[in-house]
């Protein structure tokens, strides 16, 4: 098989007669103006389709679902020659966007191998709650694409292991891809880039890969709002390092790059040296301005029309009841200060929202006017904010948002909030997992010191990522 790396998440795998392109985002910004890409695409759109027959979406993140490129498929002369695959799912909304521009979509069922050809066959399973991961093999060579998937505990991992083999290729994120304290809490982000690392070390020695490709974290957080969020991510020289000390072979490639998974070494010097100019230089990127400033009258013409989607979504009666009675704290009036525009807004999707006195009491989150009418205005806004990171806040301020406002990223899901989902299990498990582990962490990191230096292995990293960068192994 022959791999080669797009941008980002978006690699082109040529296996035998088939061409697969994965997760095609490759130009313009993200998460509503808080992402870009960290080098340009060296690709024509026509260089990046030649002789592709396959695409697949890992989820609907934008940074992985990019309407744009695939409506530009669908209107120009592959499109007969496509087939997406997509994980199925409940509300078919992919598969339907893809049809309304003129895409075929094959969906796969999870976990359940499907042969494509004589010689090729994909198992795609869905992890948590949206995303999906894809392993494809012709029998000999294997290629592992884990894009962002969360592999918190063993029993993430005993999942990919009891469904395949250790791939040729391993494809992995690097480094951290969300909202990681405000900033003045360095220390949070210092802990989310040495444990993702963890992560792929992890995955590593469970898996057992022969080869690692570190990927899927070649962005910048590209705002003014939140410019700071760069000041620890992780770089391809500190997930080469971290990939060989857990038993793989680094293949570390810049956007344009090619590689043979038959080939048994693989000179990083190029790349490593490549992206270092590029880390070093993240100052110099052009940043975004937060957007246009809305009025109050705008914000209270969207709140309705959120509020009335939510309530037509989901349980009404579920609603007040967890807000009534202060179960799981779900639901509770947020105080949101709006920095653009210098209002402070109490908002609770069941007593609507209410201006109050900057006198009033500290704000449980700050942002601009912009992200909040954003919120309103998506049922993904919420998750969004939370990529984003367009906003300030401590522990208890980001809790009773997310209490507050998740919901709306839940209906995204193709889920409703109703009294059935609240007798499901592993799904409360799960969602509680995810919002103790933000939480916990936070609470952890705004405990120590701020501006505390980082640990002796952050600065073994440091040291070994200048060797890195000079050697290419």
């Amino acid at each position: 098989m022959k791999l080669t790396l797009i941008n980002h998440a978006c690699c082109k795998v040529s296996a035998n007669s088939l061409t697969f392109l994965f997760d095609p985002w490759v130009e313009g910004s993200a998460f509503n103006n808080g992402w870009d890409l960290l080098i340009k695409t060296p690709f024509s759109f026509d260089e990046i389709m030649e002789g592709v027959t396959h695409i697949w979406l890992s989820h609907e993140h934008p940074d992985h679902f990019a309407p744009a490129f695939l409506s530009q498929v669908g209107k120009s002369a592959y499109r007969d020659k496509i087939t997406v695959l997509f994980q199925k799912t409940r509300d078919r909304r992919v598969m339907n966007f893809c049809n309304s521009v003129g895409l075929k979509v094959l969906e796969l069922d999870d976990g359940c191998p499907t042969r494509l050809n004589s010689e090729i066959t994909v198992t795609c399973v869905v992890q948590d709650f949206y995303d999906s991961w894809l392993y494809i093999s012709d029998g000999k060579t294997s290629i592992l694409n884990l894009n962002d998937c969360h592999t918190r505990t063993e029993s993430d991992l005993r999942k990919i292991t009891n469904t395949v083999g250790p791939p040729t290729l391993l494809l992995s994120q690097f480094s951290y891809a969300s909202w990681k304290g405000g900033k003045e809490n360095a220390q949070f982000r210092a802990q989310a880039a040495s444990q993702k690392l963890e992560t792929l070390a992890r995955q590593i020695r469970w898996i057992k890969p022969e080869f690692t490709l570190p990927f899927a974290s070649l962005v910048y957080f590209s705002n003014e709002e939140n410019f700071y969020l760069n000041d620890h991510v992780n770089t391809p020289a500190k997930a080469s390092m971290v990939i060989a000390e857990s038993g793989s072979k680094p293949v570390v490639l810049f956007p344009g790059d090619s590689w043979q998974t038959d080939t048994q070494t693989h000179d990083n010097t190029s790349a490593l040296k490549r992206y270092s100019e590029r880390y070093e230089n993240l100052d110099k990127l052009p940043l975004r301005r937060p957007g246009e400033s809305t009025t109050l009258p705008e914000l209270k013409a969207a709140f309705s029309q959120y509020q009335s989607r939510i309530f037509e979504k989901n349980s009404k009666l579920l609603i007040l009841l967890l807000s009534r009675f202060g179960i799981f704290k779900a639901f509770q009036p947020v105080v949101i200060e709006l920095n653009d525009i210098n209002i402070r807004l109490s908002i609770s999707v069941t007593d609507g929202i209410v201006e109050l006195p900057q006198t009033s009491a500290k704000p449980d989150v700050r942002m601009h006017s912009s992200s909040l009418l954003f919120l309103f205005k998506n049922e993904f806004g919420f998750d969004t904010l939370c990529v984003n990171g367009r906003f300030e806040c401590g522990t208890a301020g980001f809790a009773k948002m997310t209490k507050a406002f998740a919901v709306g990223s839940l209906n995204a899901m193709g889920l409703s909030l109703s009294p059935k989902l609240l007798f499901d299990l592993k799904f409360i498990v799960l969602l509680l997992r995810i919002l103790d582990g933000v939480t916990s962490k936070l609470k952890q990191s705004e405990r120590q010191v701020a501006g505390a230096t980082t640990t002796a292995t952050a600065n073994q990293l440091h040291e070994k990522e200048k060797q890195l960068s000079t050697s290419g192994k």
